[in-house]
């Protein structure tokens, strides 16, 4: 190939460039000095494009390490719940951390994968889970346990807010996060689990420079299978799906709402229940206290799925048999609210059975242990929303103080003009940082041209300037005004529509000026 390359490049250069009046051999030299020196220079400009990407390939791997939320250990299996390893075998008490580790919440075993086929290294090779953590030593009436909360993230469609959305081919669900609550106490250990994520459907949400971007489903995909290779995975590790669905019931939310109702009625499984709650609307004018009807409506299937619980002597008392699997749109905010009073109302359950409430005593009424409970999990959303949606959480003012304040719709506010920016302009560059760290990209030195170099069109640099220049020169007219008022207006009001009409224009093509991931095409995933 290489040497039929060199002849076509001889021919062109021998018809176009070599004087015609050398000898034959002559000709050849010449020729031949010239393909080098050329190839030389392309070889110097490959070799330079390669270490400009290997500087940007380094940042992105720096950028997701740079990310809260890694944790390790080197005697306990993070990435299973309680009641996982307590249905396992001896033979799998004796693998190593590495091998028995739930792969959807290992996020370095691409990093990890030459020294998984050593097993004389595996003692050295530890799992790390991504999310978030927190424990605390408690005390109520005297009595003294352990309080853990763990979010372990599915590496498995992992990313970014707007660029993954809904599941892949395999059923796998974006921003699918297992939350596990454990307690310790007098050698009992208590648990419950529930689970979020994305509407399971194939849909996306490209940003575009609106504050919002109209969410598509896919019109041609297979949706009932993948919606089934889903819940099937589901079912088979957690048991019964409760799904609580608070995405809002009309706006653009609404066919993705009508979509999830229908699949789950055409699967037909006695295995999922699906609930739908629309959390803006019932909750509209700061009125939160009207959750209470959702947790009313769910009690007795709460009761049902019970929890888990083991006792001194390692004896199971109770199993959870199933999950509530939440969501909304993003699975942060309004989810995090719901499961937090969730997860409340079971550990009101656990700690009266162990002895540590008193009959007709409320956890709300244990004021050091309520603070605890609420800033542990307004941190556990702060975690989350961070490593998808890249601030801190929303409505983290409810879950830490119970109610909803100006300030907290003040904060907000900014979290969300921070997403905003993040989401249009920075989030590309995140999502190919963590498609990198995962091995979703490899790279391939060999490749002729850079994949992080993507040609832009000319609107891409002249349009913002003009529009930039147009809103300067209209604020100029209007400090600097002319010899009459009505060339003054003339001159505004043709700046005026300058700058407005280029802003149009750039939001009518605003996918343009977005920044997009460059390392793997997302289009080929929804």
């Amino acid at each position: 190939m290489w040497k039929l390359v060199m002849m076509e490049r001889m021919t062109y250069l021998s018809s176009t460039v070599c004087p015609r009046k050398l000898p034959c051999q002559s000709r050849k030299i010449f020729l031949l000095r010239l393909l080098q020196d050329q190839y030389l220079v392309y070889w110097a400009r490959s070799i330079w494009w390669q270490l400009q990407d290997n500087k940007t390939f380094l940042a992105m791997i720096n950028h997701v390490l740079n990310v809260d939320g890694f944790y390790f250990s080197t005697t306990y299996d993070l990435t299973h719940t309680l009641q996982r390893l307590s249905n396992t075998s001896p033979e799998f008490q004796e693998m190593s951390l590495l091998e028995r580790a739930d792969q959807r919440f290992v996020w370095n075993g691409h990093l990890l994968r030459e020294l998984s086929a050593q097993p004389e290294v595996h003692r050295f090779a530890l799992p790390v889970l991504h999310g978030f953590i927190t424990m605390h030593s408690c005390s109520i009436n005297g009595k003294y346990f352990d309080w853990v909360l763990i979010s372990r993230r599915s590496c498995f469609r992992a990313g970014v807010r707007y660029y993954v959305r809904g599941i892949d081919s395999e059923g796998h669900a974006a921003n699918f996060v297992e939350t596990e609550q454990i307690v310790h106490y007098n050698g009992s250990r208590a648990s419950f689990v529930q689970t979020r994520g994305s509407i399971p459907v194939f849909w996306s949400q490209r940003p575009n420079l609106k504050y919002k971007p109209q969410p598509l489903i896919n019109k041609v995909a297979n949706h009932m299978d993948g919606f089934q290779r889903h819940f099937d995975s589901q079912v088979i590790i957690y048991g019964k799906q409760v799904i609580i669905n608070l995405v809002n019931q009309k706006g653009s939310e609404k066919p993705l709402e009508q979509a999830f109702a229908t699949m789950v009625s055409s699967l037909g499984s006695g295995m999922i229940r699906y609930i739908a709650f629309d959390f803006h609307k019932e909750c509209k004018n700061m009125r939160w206290d009207r959750l209470s009807i959702l947790l009313d409506q769910v009690a007795e299937i709460q009761d049902a799925l019970s929890y888990f619980l083991v006792d001194m002597a390692g004896m199971v008392v109770t199993s959870q048999e199933g999950v509530f699997r939440s969501n909304c749109m993003d699975c942060l905010d309004r989810t995090n609210v719901i499961q937090s009073l969730l997860a409340r109302r079971s550990l009101q359950a656990q700690l009266q059975r162990l002895g540590v409430l008193h009959v007709g005593q409320k956890l709300e009424e244990q004021n050091e242990f309520e603070k605890t409970y609420k800033n542990a999990w307004a941190d556990n959303a702060n975690a989350c929303a961070k490593q998808y949606a890249g601030t801190g959480a929303l409505k983290t003012d409810f879950t830490r103080t119970g109610k909803r304040t100006q300030l907290g719709l003040l904060a907000d506010a900014w979290n969300s003009l921070i997403r905003y920016y993040r989401n249009n302009f920075s989030d590309g560059f995140r999502q190919d940082s963590i498609d990198l760290f995962l091995g979703n990209y490899s790279v391939d030195e060999l490749e002729s041209h850079s994949p992080l170099s993507v040609p832009r069109d000319l609107k891409f640099l002249a349009l913002p300037i003009i529009m930039v220049v147009a809103f300067s020169m209209c604020i100029i007219c209007l400090l600097m005004a002319g010899d009459t008022w009505t060339e003054t207006l003339a001159y505004v009001f043709f700046w005026g529509v300058a700058s407005i009409g280029t802003f149009f224009i750039i939001l009518y093509n605003g996918k343009d000026f977005v920044d997009a991931p460059r390392l793997v095409q997302k289009e080929k995933m929804d």
